[in-house]
């Protein structure tokens, strides 16, 4: 069957507070304690001028879908943006030299550096699709434009999202969900299917912003043992899940590029008859 909803975009306003939470808390799952959502929510509901929601039932109903963005330096002595950026740097993998200088560069948040940032916060209900996305952003894409045109503090050197990923991992359940009896070790078949070492996105979107990202990294939960086990959320394959977030790093000057191309390819054309 095919429903017809249809979707109303609105400012965040104070009534979207406690969806609003439960949003970002559905992106940073099971380390969602560690940051001070409050705080960053209250930032996207003052600063609403720029910003959008996703209602069904009108605008004193729940938002299904969040895409605003937050000048981090601007609100840099905030306890939310200040748990952040301590929780991605805390992330970033020290290894990968040129990302960890770049990404710390980028995080201290200093005036001095030059480096100004604007985290995009996009997040929505899993079954929303990705088609409100195009208009979402043309809209903040116009939005952003405006209020630097009105001399606000949006004009930013960089822009950060992160982006919710899974890798595919082996299952250890059965076909009815139960745990499978340990067997004794065998030789494995060539043939044997395996998980596929690549990581996928839950957001279509965030694939396409990913090709834009001057840099880039993977991270774990820190509370990764509160994550439900990979089992329990094997919704797309024969494998388990194994959930993680990746940020994203991109640069003012492919911005707009970037939104051209969601709107060219998260948009559903319809072909029109002569």
């Amino acid at each position: 069957d095919i429903v017809n909803v249809d979707f109303d975009f609105f400012n965040p306003e104070p009534v979207d507070f406690h969806a609003l939470k439960r949003l970002l808390g559905q992106l940073f799952s099971s380390d969602a304690e560690l940051i001070n959502l409050s705080d960053i929510v209250d930032i996207i509901i003052e600063e609403n001028h720029v910003g959008t929601t996703v209602k069904v039932d009108g605008q004193e109903s729940d938002p299904y879908a969040i895409l605003s963005v937050i000048n981090l330096n601007e609100q840099k002595e905030n306890e939310g943006v200040k748990s952040l950026c301590s929780y991605l740097l805390a992330k970033c993998p020290k290894k990968e030299e040129k990302v960890h200088k770049a990404v710390t560069d980028i995080l201290s948040l200093k005036k001095s550096s030059g480096n100004s940032v604007g985290w995009i916060v996009s997040e929505r209900f899993i079954n929303m699709p990705v088609e409100i996305m195009p208009p979402m952003y043309s809209m903040l894409q116009q939005e952003l434009k405006q209020a630097v045109e009105k001399k606000e503090p949006y004009d930013f050197e960089w822009y950060m999202i992160i982006s919710k990923t899974y890798k595919e991992v082996s299952s250890s359940l059965d076909e009815n969900g139960e745990e499978e009896e340990p067997k004794a070790p065998k030789k494995k078949s060539k043939k044997a299917s395996k998980p596929v070492d690549e990581t996928f996105y839950f957001q279509a979107e965030d694939e396409i912003i990913a090709k834009y990202a001057t840099y880039q990294f993977d991270f774990k939960f820190t509370n990764s043992e509160k994550e439900s086990v990979s089992d329990a959320k094997r919704a797309f394959s024969d494998f388990g899940i194994a959930p993680s977030r990746k940020l994203l790093l991109v640069h003012k000057s492919k911005f707009d590029e970037l939104v051209g191309d969601i709107e060219a390819t998260c948009t559903n054309i319809v072909p029109i008859d002569d």
